[in-house]
């Protein structure tokens, strides 16, 4: 029982190692964007919107607008695993900081979807671009395990996933 215990706590230590720095790489990755995304801004440009304040979800989502044809807050939400009202206040606060644009859908005068502007295209291309490279370093990580480590690794993340899900 003792080395149930000692793997137990080295388990965990190493579960709080990662979420830590997951968070701290999420922060880089922000990082990383905003830099990208200033190095666009033309000498002399002003700016229209402070693009520092975006949040991870709002970058999301201004991608899932540039990606999709007649993007909706449905589509988007179903898309990205985010609530609709979350993608609702995403989508205001894209509109405000001049990165989207709402239009009619066409064929309908009620509907509503949602257009990019040119500035948000840049930043949706770099945060694809951002994607595409955190992609890649995984699949080298990836490569590293056989098929079998794999699926015990996919099982043991549906179960801690799972256990998130029920209350306490």
């Amino acid at each position: 029982m003792n080395d149930g215990k000692a793997a137990y706590e080295l388990l965990q230590a190493k579960l709080l190692q990662y979420l830590h720095s997951r968070d701290k790489a999420a922060e880089l990755k922000k990082q990383k964007a905003y830099d990208m995304i200033g190095g666009l801004q033309k000498d002399g440009e002003e700016r229209n919107a402070d693009l520092s304040q975006l949040t991870l979800t709002q970058m999301h989502v201004l991608h899932e607008i540039a990606s999709g044809e007649n993007a909706n807050v449905t589509q988007i939400a179903n898309h990205i695993g985010v609530t609709k009202g979350g993608v609702s206040k995403a989508v205001a606060k894209l509109i405000q900081a001049g990165l989207a644009a709402e239009a009619p859908r066409p064929g309908s005068k009620r509907e509503m979807h949602y257009l990019v502007t040119p500035q948000g295209e840049q930043i949706a291309r770099v945060h694809d671009k951002l994607h595409r490279l955190l992609e890649e370093k995984h699949f080298k990580l990836y490569s590293t395990y056989s098929g079998e480590e794999l699926s015990v690794i996919v099982r043991f993340l549906d179960d801690l996933t799972r256990l998130n899900e029920k209350p306490l």
